[in-house]
């Protein structure tokens, strides 16, 4: 046994992927029920349930419920209907009225693996929130070491980790650099859904609306969208809606192209309201990527010409930033470091580049 269940990672397994392509709808649907029926007890902790909470907190809370859940339950073996109703519970119920566990996290964890008498899978989703407060950072380093007391032993429950998130380069703060606390890990990208969805979803709709899509038609669309179901969804939605009203033949790949231009077009009026200097930086920033350096000569000497004034100062550079920063536009990893924070803007800006 491994301390990893998918791939037998050391340090975990940390999945990332872009918002909206249905990674948490599978960790509670698909990944929590396949664990339970692996013979393993799932956990979901989903750190964006309420953003106004710190880390900590929601992940003290959801132990707390389940232990709550398993109360009365020690001493024997629990039956998998009622494993499933527990399990279940902890990723469906909010926990925004629940105490939360007043002791360790490794200890509760501990309890729950006696409780349950098998091992525990815990899926942290949107794990990058961690990194909003010393709490989150401290959480971190407390699964891990509740993973290595629970692993390292010779007999007992053990307890593998699975981190996912939308932000890619914030996710990989948590196994990057010896401070980290899952040094030695990686950020592997979460599997997108592809053709297999698609034709399912064409022939379902196909068959109760009577009309007739092809495979290619859909996989292109669903491209366009970058693999995202619900826009998928609506576009094909609304594509056979209207088609049906005009009478004219349904044209998938161009109602996709309609629904992106309407998701772009709410970021566009985003960038419109930047100041000149703040849009250049954000364009210079994700043309360079993590080579990027805003008060370099070269920076400054770029923005001034995106911006098409005759000189920016390091002072401008600085102010501008920190509205980025603040706009949640632009994260700050640390000192002299930027990433974009708006994965969908950074999507955005380079297909409109490539012309993709």
């Amino acid at each position: 046994m491994t301390p990893d269940p998918i791939f037998g990672a050391l340090s975990g397994l940390h999945l990332a992927a872009p918002r909206r392509t249905g990674k948490s709808t599978f960790l509670r649907r698909d990944l929590a029920p396949a664990v339970l029926e692996a013979g393993k007890f799932p956990i979901v902790v989903d750190l964006w349930e309420d953003r106004s909470r710190d880390p900590s907190d929601i992940m003290r809370r959801r132990i707390g419920q389940t232990l709550e859940h398993l109360k009365g339950a020690a001493g024997k073996v629990l039956e998998r209907s009622r494993l499933r109703q527990v399990s279940a519970f902890g990723f469906s119920v909010g926990i925004a009225n629940l105490e939360p566990y007043s002791g360790t996290i490794p200890e509760g964890l501990e309890r729950i693996g006696a409780e349950v008498s098998r091992d525990i899978v815990l899926v942290v989703d949107e794990a990058q929130q961690a990194l909003v407060s010393d709490g989150g950072m401290n959480t971190m380093f407390a699964l891990k070491a509740a993973r290595d007391a629970m692993n390292q032993r010779q007999e007992g429950p053990r307890l593998f980790l699975v981190m996912t998130g939308s932000h890619r380069s914030k996710l990989a703060e948590l196994v990057l650099g010896s401070k980290a606390p899952f040094y030695g890990g990686s950020v592997q990208d979460f599997p997108v859904l592809g053709k297999d969805f698609v034709r399912t979803l064409i022939e379902q709709v196909g068959a109760a609306r009577n009309v007739k899509i092809t495979l290619d038609d859909g996989v292109a669309a669903f491209e366009t969208l970058r693999y995202r179901p619900e826009a998928f969804m609506k576009a094909l939605r609304d594509e056979i809606f209207e088609a049906a009203l005009s009478g004219e033949p349904i044209n998938l790949r161009r109602r996709a192209e309609d629904v992106r231009q309407d998701l772009w077009g709410n970021l566009e009026a985003e960038l419109d309201g930047l100041s000149g200097v703040q849009r250049a930086l954000l364009e210079a920033l994700m043309e360079s990527g993590d080579s990027f350096s805003p008060f370099a000569a070269q920076t400054l000497k770029e923005v001034a010409q995106r911006a098409g004034v005759g000189e920016v100062t390091k002072s401008a550079v600085q102010q501008a930033m920190r509205v980025l920063v603040d706009h949640e536009l632009v994260w700050q990893p640390g000192s002299g470091r930027y990433a974009v924070d708006n994965q969908d803007m950074l999507d955005m800006y380079l297909r409109k580049r490539d012309g993709a």
